[in-house]
């Protein structure tokens, strides 16, 4: 029976990429953000312009995350080049959840906790596998940094933290909780650090290099007050009804909720280092999505994978809360909201998903039975 379930969960997994990668495959030109990362990789090797204007578009990716996407940039035709990157993370996502559902599986015996995780987490992945953002290998990467972390495998915490900061810039934020709150990850986070670096400079022309760095960091630093986008944090939301935050308090309310996250993580931990691993979880996909000023619609793929774990623990555990799962799972499917059609997208667009993720934060505070040891 366990088999059959599982079956039923990797076939609906291969049924959305084989989608995805006909879809592709018939209108090779709808290839979403992905220009821009080929763009890059090319432009790196040939020593041109890659952090080219004054505006808060464009690259916006650390050198390194170059030479992850170089080896789908050389793949011709473009188009299955464009279905490996896909493929790269949309495994990394079903390896997460895989994983998640492991836990579940321990400790309240469940055979249906990987299907159930796959029918509540990948709804919100659809928009980002359509435009191949870096959102869903992220997504993979946070969820097996936090279980490493766990699980006091420091390392592979390390390489999965390292890769987090590759993939996205923001990642810096889950990096340096980690540092801060985890002493025994500090050594190997240290030596991930060390080829992040040496790969930001992997260039025949180490000054074509550096002055690329110097570039990024100034597009990046303007980048944080994003113009022309449609961004999809707590203000993003306010200013869909009508009210408009000023910039400072903007700022002051971020710094906050960072200082926040900060002594979140640093009480739970010194509870115990599941707790503490839990919180830096849960803090992580609040300041990636309700407090980022750059977050889109379809980042929130970022949060879908801890709603669906948590919705699975409390159905599939005979004393979980059943309504609390059930809200869960109704804020996995709402959060697919920009991909069921025209009139829900516009209807739903900016506001709704950052009031989803506020709305059951509640219901993630506390660390859910599913997370601890098995035993206790």
């Amino acid at each position: 029976m366990r088999n059959r379930w599982n079956v039923l969960a990797f076939t609906t997994l291969g049924l959305v990429f084989a989608g995805m990668a006909l879809y592709l495959v018939l209108h090779p030109t709808r290839t979403g953000v992905v220009p821009n990362y080929r763009m890059a990789a090319t432009n790196w090797w040939q020593g041109w312009k890659i952090y080219a204007g004054s505006g808060t578009h464009g690259f916006l990716y650390f050198p390194p995350f170059i030479l992850l996407f170089t080896p789908f940039n050389l793949v011709r035709p473009h188009v299955l080049g464009e279905i490996l990157w896909r493929l790269f993370g949309f495994s990394l996502f079903a390896v997460s959840l895989w994983r998640l559902a492991c836990l579940i599986r321990q400790k309240h015996d469940s055979d249906q906790a990987f299907l159930i995780l796959v029918f509540l987490a990948v709804p919100a992945s659809l928009a980002s596998i359509n435009n191949g953002q870096t959102n869903l290998p992220l997504s993979a990467c946070l969820v097996l940094s936090a279980l490493a972390l766990r699980e006091e495998r420091w390392w592979a915490a390390a390489i999965s933290l390292t890769l987090c900061i590759i993939l996205k810039p923001i990642s810096l934020a889950p990096f340096l909780l980690t540092f801060a709150i985890f002493p025994q990850a500090r050594r190997p986070m240290l030596a991930g650090l060390t080829v992040f670096a040496l790969l930001g400079i992997a260039h025949v022309n180490t000054g074509y290099a550096l002055e690329r760095w110097q570039k990024c960091l100034v597009k990046i630093f303007f980048a944080y007050h994003p113009e022309n986008l449609r961004v999809s944090d707590l203000f993003g939301a306010l200013q869909k009804f009508g009210i408009d935050v000023p910039d400072l308090i903007r700022s002051m309310v971020r710094a906050g909720a960072s200082l926040g996250a900060l002594g979140f993580v640093a009480l739970n931990h010194r509870r115990s280092r599941l707790e503490g691993a839990w919180a830096l979880w849960v803090a992580s996909i609040m300041i990636f999505t309700i407090f980022n000023p750059r977050v889109e619609t379809n980042s929130y793929v970022l949060a879908s994978p801890l709603l669906a774990f948590v919705a699975a623990g409390h159905l599939l555990n005979a004393k979980g809360n059943k309504l609390a799962g059930w809200v869960l799972v109704i804020a996995c499917i709402a959060l697919m909201c920009d991909g069921m059609g025209r009139t829900i997208y516009l209807a739903t667009d900016v506001w709704l998903k950052p009031m989803i993720v506020l709305a059951v934060s509640p219901l993630l505070f506390r660390m859910p039975d599913s997370w601890k040891a098995r035993g206790r």
